[in-house]
């Protein structure tokens, strides 16, 4: 008996999703109608948008625009496509901490200290990177985009994606969930603090602009005011 047919029958028995998927045989090719298991569940359950990546060099022109949480569009592409990406951001609800090789994992556990909270969100690897997915904090923005906080880390969010399992890297590793029933935790304040800042705070990045050019600013408007009001 295929996996569909098994699932649809321990939805039936009243199980949820997670349970239903979990009590697939360990034999069965984890598929749903040819998308992998991952992705159907993330799009089912957490709203998440993919998008498929046919071949290795067409990595490199991501469809961002067309990326769907949609099942029967997931279904159509899932003909041929060979890998799947996900789409991060305030769009699927998740960004991704980006842990490249030792020295990524060296400067996470030096800036968590004791803070072991990132263990129990929703974690994957392929080689030596792992991807760490987190909730998209609301109220902030993002202010690292693409580009490393920390030697060895990055955060993959607004406007980007990810291959997700059983994606293949160019390379040749597949990536693999280390812990795939686990939740997409909040992301710790450490790691807000690095990568994000709320949405009225004023960016120290920008300078004021000049004292005279504020008090111009002003005098023009409240002589153009005078101005309207003699007339």
């Amino acid at each position: 008996m295929k996996s569909a047919h098994l699932l649809a029958e321990a939805l039936k028995q009243g199980m949820s999703p997670v349970e239903a998927i979990c009590s697939l045989p360990t034999y069965e090719p984890l598929y749903i109608h040819r998308v992998p298991v991952e992705v159907y569940r993330a799009a089912m359950q957490k709203g998440w948008r993919f998008f498929p990546v046919p071949s290795i060099k067409d990595q490199a022109v991501p469809r961002l625009s067309e990326a769907t949480d949609n099942l029967q569009q997931l279904r159509r592409w899932a003909r041929m496509a060979r890998n799947w990406a996900l789409v991060t951001g305030a769009a699927s609800g998740v960004f991704v901490l980006e842990v490249d090789g030792e020295a990524g994992l060296a400067a996470l556990l030096d800036l968590c200290g004791d803070d072991w909270s990132w263990l129990d969100t929703l974690r994957s690897m392929a080689g030596s990177k792992r991807w760490i997915s987190f909730a998209w904090p609301q109220g902030f923005s993002q202010i690292s985009k693409g580009r490393p906080f920390a030697k060895g880390l990055r955060i993959i969010g607004e406007g980007d994606w990810v291959l997700i399992p059983p994606s293949r890297e160019p390379q040749g590793p597949q990536h693999a969930y280390m812990n795939p029933l686990a939740e997409v935790a909040a992301a710790p304040a450490y790691l807000l603090k690095h990568a994000f800042k709320p949405i009225d705070a004023v960016d120290p990045s920008r300078p004021f602009p000049p004292c005279n050019s504020v008090v111009s600013t002003w005098s023009s408007a409240v002589l153009s005011e005078a101005t309207h009001d003699q007339i």
